[in-house]
């Protein structure tokens, strides 16, 4: 297995999002043999664990290199009891989010849900069920009563299952082939991640430069002075807003995000549609 940084692992394999919204029985004849595992409001990390050392690595940003991150002793603990390898998970907040991960008084599990490497011999050609048994026979080598290093549960994905996820305050889930292989650094639709969105509506007021233009990204504030920016989406309104800008300035826009920040901002926005006149 490659590894670009001196220790670093490969990237993580990532989760498409869903495409096309399917609920109900529909979602549950499409994905009949698939698994579901909950997914985490977190800061994913891969974890190096090594005959006498334990690293962590943040999951790579474009072509940014990973960066070490720091564990507790506690979860630094439970590592060094599983075998030499590369474990792939979430380090979490219980009962938050985010963003307080990395609160200094905050309290970290990390909860794994992969397995990378063990014993010098590397699983990325292994399907996700094995990997997942090959991950609950190291769990077992953590003490009894500890809680800091965890796991999600894998069950039959159902949309029944989801609904209960989003009932209790969760993110969303993933769902995951069985016979999935492990792609370091793809976003594979082997993987599908399912999230609850909400809807807000905003108006335009400039634009965002980025790697496709001056007008990459539509600037948005809401009625509340709140500001964000979404990209501008397929090649012919980009052409258009190109050509003429100011015919968008003002245009309201229907936004889809995933929650809002304490500070008021509106996580992963996405556009969805200009809005009409009773929106």
């Amino acid at each position: 297995m490659s590894r670009p940084v001196a220790g670093a692992p490969a990237s993580p394999m990532l989760a498409c999002a869903m495409t096309e919204a399917v609920t109900g029985a529909a979602f549950d004849r499409r994905y009949r043999e698939w698994r579901l595992e909950e997914k985490l409001d977190g800061h994913r990390v891969l974890a190096v664990v090594e005959p006498k050392s334990v690293t962590a690595w943040s999951r790579p940003r474009g072509s940014a290199a990973p960066n070490p991150r720091t564990l507790s002793p506690a979860i630094v603990d439970q590592l060094r009891r599983l075998s030499p390898g590369v474990y792939d998970g979430e380090l979490v907040a219980p009962g938050g989010h985010a963003w307080d991960v990395v609160r200094t008084d905050a309290r970290t599990v990390l909860v794994l849900f992969d397995v990378l490497e063990v014993g010098g011999q590397s699983l990325l050609t292994t399907t996700y069920l094995a990997r997942r048994l090959c991950l609950l026979r190291e769990l077992r080598r953590l003490s009894v009563r500890q809680e800091v290093v965890t796991t999600v549960e894998s069950v039959p994905a159902t949309w029944h299952a989801v609904l209960g996820i989003w009932a209790r305050g969760g993110e969303g889930a993933v769902l995951k082939r069985p016979e999935s292989m492990y792609q370091p650094g793809v976003r594979s639709p082997a993987w599908v991640k399912v999230k609850q969105l909400h809807h807000a509506t905003l108006t335009v007021t400039g634009f965002d430069a980025g790697k496709s233009g001056p007008c990459s990204a539509f600037i948005l504030r809401d009625d509340t002075g709140v500001c964000t920016t979404v990209k501008v989406l397929g090649h012919a309104m980009l052409r258009d807003v190109t050509a003429r800008p100011a015919h968008y300035i003002g245009r309201r826009v229907v936004i889809t995000y995933q929650q809002r920040t304490p500070s008021g901002t509106y996580r992963h926005g996405m556009f969805d549609h200009f809005a009409s006149e009773d929106e």
